[in-house]
């Protein structure tokens, strides 16, 4: 008996919820076409909001029976292990439904959506009714912004794209000496682009997700970085167009999800993703500019000329994290290329950041000496007046162990040092006097 209460009372959200979603999903934009017909039977687009939300509870309310049977789908996916040892677990599931009641009933509409997209894209008898029930209730859910339609609508939305019935994707299966079963007589098979038809009303609905502050900001940053990992959808969908007009009005976190799709299509749409770069490096948002910062060694294997020129636009930013996490990144181009490494390295020393110098010392500075013994570039002179007395530590070592390895530049070094500031030349030679020194009768 506890047990009904429960599904009561998600059953009632659920009836609720579906009103909405559908309802919404009409007024806001025409529904797409359905990618699958018969020409005998050709789709009937529904007339008006009211006779689609009607046709939608109807057939929710008529098939009670399917209801419990995708309550119980997501109960035993979702229901937690306090729940399932409890003495009485009836009762314990009854009070876990009432307390998530709402989560409960989109979950069950989400199965809802699969359910009558599947009957939608039957390739032997699509049902075309049931198309526009579940492109309204999909997109409805999505307008939300809710966490379960961002992660439970996104393989609808692939299914769609392909005109294939939901967990029916093509995937591609490339064969090798990899598997156990693997005959020379077997190839790779490719998997197929995807329906012209589909592909148009997958852009169709993502265009109405853009039209929501709720959907645009919370489920479409998302899905569009999860669709830039596709070769066949990517292009299809239009997806780095969407990216870059997404994140010229992104604001806050939303904006890393752009970012993290544009690198991921640079690989396979390098033109278009350096125009994303470029401008996630110039963003407001901090976490545009952060998320590049920390990526830049990932670009710079792919596009070397990329990487620099944002790590040139991202040291000059005003926020102090992203200078540190490029200096980082800087202080790895001194074991590959000294002319890449060079002229970044003097303006993350003249930054005057001092944890930036010391992420510089730390990370790029000693490799960058090991091949430079003389220092031609007064680095460590600048390394030593713009740190703090706690970052001399290492660039002191660096000084001492220049005076076994290059005498000469040692001594011009601390003169250089002594010409620019008394101060500093003085805790230069206390230093030295406790590390190292025989490097004193050098001076």
């Amino acid at each position: 008996m506890a047990r009904r209460e429960g599904s009561s009372l998600v059953w009632q959200m659920a009836d609720e919820r579906l009103k909405l979603a559908v309802s919404e999903a009409f007024l806001l934009a025409p529904l797409p076409n359905p990618p699958l017909e018969l020409p005998d039977f050709p789709a009937i687009p529904p007339s008006d909001a009211e006779s689609l939300v009607r046709q939608a509870v109807g057939i929710f309310t008529i098939d009670r029976q399917g209801f419990n049977l995708r309550l119980t789908e997501v109960c035993d996916e979702h229901l937690p292990d306090y729940v399932k040892r409890s003495i009485d677990i009836e009762e314990a599931e009854s009070l876990w439904l009432e307390s998530n009641a709402a989560e409960v009933a989109e979950r069950v509409l989400v199965l809802l959506a699969r359910d009558w997209l599947a009957m939608a894209l039957d390739e032997m008898s699509p049902d075309t009714d049931r198309w526009y029930l579940a492109a309204s209730l999909i997109q409805g859910l999505a307008l939300g912004g809710s966490e379960v339609a961002r992660d439970g609508c996104y393989y609808l939305i692939e299914a769609i794209a392909y005109a294939v019935t939901p967990g029916n994707l093509p995937y591609s299966n490339v064969s090798g000496r990899h598997q156990l079963e693997w005959s020379q007589n077997r190839g790779t098979v490719d998997p197929f682009p995807p329906h012209p038809a589909g592909a148009m009303a997958a852009t169709n609905i993502l265009d109405t997700l853009s039209m929501r502050a709720e959907s645009a900001s919370e489920i479409l940053p998302l899905w569009l970085e999860n669709l830039s990992t596709s070769l066949q959808l990517c292009p299809a969908l239009d997806v780095p167009t969407r990216v870059f007009h997404g994140l010229g009005q992104a604001e806050g976190d939303s904006c890393a999800p752009f970012v993290r799709a544009g690198l991921q299509m640079l690989s396979h749409s390098p033109d278009e993703t350096r125009d994303i770069l470029v401008a996630s490096a110039d963003h407001r948002s901090l976490s545009a500019r952060r998320t590049v910062a920390e990526a830049l060694p990932r670009i710079h294997s792919q596009e070397r000329e990329l990487a620099l020129i944002l790590a040139d636009r991202l040291l000059l930013n005003d926020d102090l994290s992203v200078v540190i996490l490029t200096s980082s990144f800087v202080g790895g181009l001194a074991r590959l290329s000294e002319e890449e490494f060079v002229p970044r390295a003097n303006t993350v020393l003249a930054s005057g950041v001092e944890r930036a110098v010391q992420r510089l010392v730390e990370s790029g500075l000693r490799d960058h000496l090991s091949a430079n013994p003389n220092d031609p570039h007064s680095m460590l002179v600048t390394a030593w007046l713009a740190s703090s007395s706690v970052g001399r530590s290492r660039v002191g070592n660096l000084i001492a162990e220049q005076a076994g390895v290059a005498p000469d530049a040692f001594v011009e070094t601390c003169s250089t040092i002594s010409a620019e500031d008394v101060i500093a030349y003085q805790e230069l030679l206390r230093w030295l006097e406790m590390r190292n020194p025989d490097s004193l009768e050098l001076l």
